[in-house]
């Protein structure tokens, strides 16, 4: 015999399909979704082997439509996308070999922002005895720049595409990975 509480809020489709599905975890094309509070398997997220090591990542989503604020104002933006940004953590596994990619593309980004920065004051001194150093400046600048885009974008392992108040929506996810979780029913 079963009770109704006739008080309780009505849930919706997406609240109760997602209490009787398998660890809150779904594949939505070439998406991971799922639950803010769910738990990864122990299992690589970008080559499906076993692991026992988590990275714990702190990620951040705001809606695209945001960045429009971007052609008033930088100050206008910065204040739109930090209150309207969603948050969730999340411990993604990853092989030891993996682990070893994010670490070398940290540490090339790294070598790379202070060896420009090395160039780029050796440049400054040097600038009035050779106008070729002043080549080397721009160099430097450029080096500088592709260092630090090149660290923070090899060193990405997963990205959120989009965070709710109970989802979380993941790109770079293997696809092997993703094979083995059920469809996204929404």
């Amino acid at each position: 015999m079963s009770f109704e509480n006739p008080y309780q809020a009505p849930q919706s489709d997406a609240a109760i399909q997602a209490e009787f599905a398998d660890g809150g975890l779904w594949q939505s094309g070439r998406l991971l979704v799922m639950r803010k509070d769910a738990k990864l398997p122990d299992r690589c997220v970008k080559s499906n082997e076993p692991t026992t090591r988590r990275l714990k990542r702190a990620l951040i989503w705001h809606h695209p439509a945001v960045y429009i604020a971007l052609l008033a104002n930088l100050i206008i933006y910065a204040i739109l996308a930090i209150c309207l940004q969603k948050k969730a953590t999340i411990f993604i596994g990853l092989s030891d070999e993996w682990f070893w990619k994010r670490r070398r593309a940290i540490l090339i980004g790294w070598g790379s922002v202070l060896l420009s920065i090395g160039l780029f004051i050796v440049s400054l001194i040097n600038v009035d005895q050779n106008g070729a150093f002043g080549w080397l400046i721009l160099a430097s600048v450029v080096w500088f720049l592709t260092g630090t885009i090149y660290g923070l974008m090899a060193s990405r392992m997963v990205v959120a595409t989009r965070i709710d108040d109970t989802f979380v929506w993941l790109k770079g996810v293997n696809r092997e990975f993703l094979a083995a979780l059920p469809h996204w029913p929404n």
